[in-house]
């Protein structure tokens, strides 16, 4: 999270309401999680297809594995 000045709203000693402030401290950290939700939804949608794609080649690789030795003996 980065960390800025508020300014507009301060007063002539250049502070800034204490509500104000938290209102929009508020805001920029629903947004923040709101974000970090998507993401880590993307992440486990790609964790979920490269999962599956494990799962279908290793299948496949274990028939052939089977295959080959049986060829062999």
């Amino acid at each position: 999270m980065q960390v800025t000045k508020l300014r507009g709203a301060a007063d002539a000693n250049g502070l800034v309401p204490a509500g104000q402030f938290f209102a929009q401290l508020a805001a920029k950290l629903e947004d923040a999680n709101f974000e970090t939700v998507l993401r880590e939804a993307e992440l486990e949608e790609e964790d979920r297809a490269l999962e599956a794609t494990y799962r279908k080649r290793s299948a496949s690789r274990v028939g052939y594995a089977q295959r080959e030795q049986h060829t062999i003996m």
